[in-house]
């Protein structure tokens, strides 16, 4: 933005255009009739409720600018800086259609004012010449269309003056509760109801302004209060001066109550002309702010600006998009999706503002402070106010503003500020989390959390796919390596941290070939096919003098955070000198209480065809839970087929083995398709005579035998799962 575009002060940028647009043609031709329906005590409770909208929208967004940067685009600018470009997007698109066709309804509006002077004229005459005039005035630049409006202004002030002192019939019983015979009293305030949705004009100009974190809340709070006692005072006249049945069957009353009915007429033309040129002002600065992140075609052309700052391109493409309007016709049948479009952006800025002030983020420190109530009840007043003036519209616009924003979700928006998007979903996470600690836990609610410890992130890429198949679709993992330090390194470390930068740290504590860094981007690639099928997945790189105790200090700590992971996933070596090893780690496990699963992978076959899972089941075993559990999700995600299986000594017990693993089946909710399979003899000489499988799964002993479960894997010749229960598991809950 051009510093030298910065030039308008609180009143001519923000005060003039926000109550010229408020004090506008509902206050001439509708409110009396308004007063009329209602009487002067229920037009006023319908002033009231319109106000709440803004007075709370007002707030909302004067704490908002003085907490935040703002550029150009007014509310764009605001959502987007709050709750991210693409939220920002999907409100300043219909935020700037519907000021643009707000400038079509008012000049139709003044263009049927001139007609009742002037009938023999051409519509589409009238309606163009005054659009090319506003576009004028506007293309040359926003001073020249503030000093226009100064004109404006004075002509709606003598016109409200000559209204006040018309004396009509003088009644003097105020009607405090009308009948509202011609409408019910929600019609009565969603056709009122526009007249207090102008503040957007002024802020529109946010980009424009000397001071925006001065001028917009004073400018706005101050249009805000000015248009409320305008209205109540235009309304108590209108009760005082004429009957209801004058006020209900007459729009033009206030020009045959007033003492000069030509200021009137005159305050008419002016309020329609200033309402259409500060939107045709505001609107364009919004599509320019669009164009300038990208978040609309033709980004670059509508993102220019002149030398002096002035959106030209926008408000050259606004003005064909407008004169497309008029040319189209009767734009009435819209109005109430152009409402809720405002309706809704109202609800977006108290909804960023409750946002930040529920989270406590720290960056969330405005110099004007408003109650928590304020912004929660302006959101919530928008959205009801939304479907009590037309059900049918407010969806319809709720569905458009989605649709907008899944499109400039999928288009990837960047925007060089933050948002507070990751702060609430953090809240959320930490009530969320807050709230199951509390609570007891069962088994009914396990699902695969999975912590892996991985010794060498190239090597086990062939190993993730096996692994998301045990956690996919609800379940998370958390996988960590550890670099082993050499002897002295640590204190080497920490002389270096005293008196070199990051980078050379990096450089020159290398352990290896690998740094913490190349470890990271290792790890990284390792787990980003994960993510991106949506599984929460932490990865992190540790750095110990010792494996083991790295692996010790990790599960430590992850047990004793939010969201703990339950099974711990490790895999046997081809190499027997690194069974001891093993050993300790399952140690570490059952000592966390965690689950335990141990691969062994077939160094040929590997998963074979991901088809066929024999699940090996003892009589009375310990492990059969987490067994289950585990099998259940790999014959899920592999579309494949569980086959029990239980040795028996003696043909006798053949019978009894087979109802127990119906019972099984039965109670754990396994596929109709489970397969049973009973075998007589010794388990060693039934495992070489096993029904062929792409997985085994095996209990573990209750002391871990490295040795046994090598001699297992190699009988069965086929890749291999031992698990160990951690007791928090259940198959039958």
């Amino acid at each position: 933005m051009n510093s030298s575009s910065r030039r308008f002060g609180t009143f001519e940028g923000v005060f003039t255009p926000s109550i010229l647009t408020i004090l506008g043609v509902i206050m001439y031709l509708r409110l009396g009739w308004v007063v009329g329906n209602a009487g002067f005590g229920g037009a006023l409770l319908i002033i009231l409720l319109a106000k709440v909208v803004t007075i709370t929208t007002g707030l909302a967004m004067s704490s908002m600018t003085t907490n935040i940067r703002i550029g150009a685009g007014g509310f764009y600018s605001i959502i987007s800086r709050s709750l991210g470009l693409e939220m920002g997007a999907s409100i300043g698109i219909p935020l700037y259609l519907s000021q643009s066709l707000a400038v079509a309804l008012y000049v139709v509006g003044f263009t049927e004012a001139w007609l009742s002077i002037f009938p023999g004229h051409d519509v589409r005459l009238v309606s163009s010449t005054v659009l090319v005039g506003l576009l004028i005035l506007s293309y040359i630049g926003a001073k020249l269309a503030m000093k226009v409006q100064y004109i404006i202004m004075a002509v709606i002030v003598i016109s409200l003056v000559s209204f006040f002192l018309g004396r009509g019939e003088s009644t003097t019983q105020m009607v405090v509760w009308g009948d509202f015979s011609t409408a019910p009293f929600w019609t009565v305030f969603a056709i009122f109801f526009p007249a207090v949705t102008g503040i957007g004009a002024g802020a529109a100009m946010s980009g424009n302004l000397r001071d925006p974190h001065r001028s917009l809340p004073i400018g706005i709070l101050s249009a805000i209060g000015v248009g409320l006692l305008v209205y109540i005072a235009v309304a108590f006249w209108f009760d005082r001066l004429a009957s209801s049945e004058l006020l209900m069957t007459n729009y033009k009353a206030m020009m045959d109550l007033a003492r000069w009915r030509w200021a009137v007429l005159a305050g008419v033309f002016g309020a329609t002309l200033s309402s259409a040129l500060g939107c045709l002002v505001g609107g364009p600065r919004i599509l320019m702010a669009l164009g300038q992140h990208r978040a609309v075609p033709l980004a670059r052309f509508l993102a220019h600006q002149s030398k002096k700052g002035e959106p030209r391109n926008a408000i050259l493409f606004t003005g064909v998009l407008v004169e497309v309007s008029l040319l189209l016709g009767d734009l009435n049948s819209i109005a109430p999706l152009l409402t809720m479009f405002f309706l809704i952006t109202y609800g977006m800025i108290n909804l960023a503002v409750f946002i930040e002030k529920i989270i406590g983020i720290t960056s969330f420190r405005p110099s004007f402070r408003v109650p928590l109530v304020v912004p929660l009840v302006g959101s919530g007043w928008c959205l009801i106010t939304m479907f009590l003036i037309n059900p049918i519209f407010a969806g319809v616009a709720i569905v458009i503003i989605i649709l907008i924003y899944m499109f400039q979700v999928k288009k990837g928006l960047t925007a060089p500020w933050g948002d507070v998007r990751g702060g609430l979903f953090n809240a959320i996470a930490e009530w969320a989390a807050k709230m199951a600690a509390r609570m007891p836990q069962y088994a009914k609610s396990w699902k695969p959390n999975l912590v892996v410890p991985v010794e060498d992130p190239r090597v086990w890429g062939h190993l993730m796919r096996f692994i998301r198949d045990i956690v996919f679709p609800k379940g998370n993992l958390r996988v960590f390596t550890v670099r082993v330090l050499e002897s002295g390194v640590h204190q080497k470390i920490s002389r270096l941290v005293k008196r070199l930068s990051s980078k050379e740290v990096e450089e020159q504590t290398k352990v290896g070939e690998e740094t913490p860094l190349e470890l990271e981007q290792y790890l990284e690639e390792l787990v980003s096919p994960i993510r991106k099928e949506g599984i929460f997945t932490a990865a992190t790189v540790i750095e110990s003098d010792d494996f083991l105790k790295g692996i010790n200090v990790v599960a430590q700590v992850l047990k004793r955070m939010f969201f703990p992971p339950n099974v711990i996933f490790l895999t046997m070596s081809e190499d027997p000198d690194k069974d001891s090893r093993l050993e300790k780690l399952v140690a570490i496990s059952v000592r966390e209480k965690l689950g335990t699963i141990i691969l062994w992978l077939h160094p040929k076959s590997a998963f074979g065809r991901e088809e066929i899972i024999n699940l090996w089941l003892r009589e009375g075993s310990p492990n059969r839970n987490l067994a289950i559990l585990t099998a259940l999700q790999l014959e899920k995600n592999w579309n494949g087929t569980i086959r029990l299986i239980r040795v028996i000594d003696s043909e006798e017990d053949r019978q009894r083995a087979v109802f127990g693993l119906q019972r099984i089946v039965e109670r754990a909710r396994m596929p109709a398709h489970t397969e049973l399979s009973v075998h007589l003899g010794d388990f060693r000489e039934v495992l070489t005579k096993a029904p062929l499988a792409d997985l085994n799964i095996f209990g573990m002993g209750e002391a871990l035998d490295c040795g046994y479960l090598r001699e297992i894997a190699q009988l069965i010749q086929s890749s291999c799962l031992f698990v160990r229960d951690s007791g928090a598991e259940s198959a039958l809950a």
